[in-house]
This record gives structure tokens, C-alpha cells and sequence, in this order.
């Protein structure tokens, strides 16, 4: 039973380890989520204060709609503007104002 006793003490402090790895990354890459709506327009930009002109924003659609128009439109993250928005815009066409999406937004150091 020893050796069973110390393998369950070594998982354990593997599992701290993890738990403190994951901290350490998420204060080196601090992160802000959200949603969103396109605009009935090309260019929709989402009020985002945490922003950097840095930041890196990763979007997903949430919405069948959502879906079909970054697959058939080229949807892409156009600009930002540093503690105030992030703007995404269409590649080709207007979008119809009713496709939703989940953000994340991370801001390296």
C-alpha cells in the first residue's frame, strides 16, 4: 500500500502544481470576455474598456446566422481603439444585425 499512498501524494501535489500554473498564466495574459450583435452595417464596433492597442480578440458565433455570414462573409477584427472599443468588420457584404457572438479579449504584457 506504500506505493499506492505515494503515488496518490505525488497526483496530488501535481494538481497544485497545475493549479498554480494556470494562475500564472492568466495574470501573464490577463483576459476579458463578452458578446456581441453585428450591426445592420460592414463595420460593428463592441464598447470594450479592458481593450489595449494590443489586445488580441478572439470571436465565436452563437447563432446559426452568426455562423454563415464569418463563413461566407470574412468576418475579421478590423481595429481597435485602446480603452474604449474593438471593432469587427465584413469582408464582403453587409451583415444582417442579428448574428451573435461570444469574445474574448487578451491583452499580452
Amino acid at each position: 500500500m506504500s506505493a499506492i499512498d505515494d503515488l496518490v501524494s505525488v497526483m496530488k501535489g501535481g494538481v497544485q502544481n497545475l493549479g498554480q500554473l494556470v494562475n500564472v498564466i492568466q495574470n501573464i495574459f490577463p483576459r476579458t470576455i463578452g458578446t456581441f450583435t453585428l450591426s445592420n452595417a460592414t463595420v460593428t464596433v463592441v464598447t470594450q474598456p479592458a481593450v489595449k492597442a494590443n489586445s488580441v480578440v478572439f470571436f465565436t458565433p452563437t447563432n446559426a446566422t452568426a455562423a454563415l455570414v464569418q463563413r461566407t462573409m470574412g468576418l475579421f477584427h478590423s481595429a481597435s481603439t485602446a480603452g474604449a472599443s474593438f471593432s469587427i468588420s465584413t469582408q464582403s457584404g453587409t451583415a444582417a444585425g442579428t448574428e451573435t457572438f461570444e469574445y474574448v479579449v487578451i491583452n499580452p504584457i
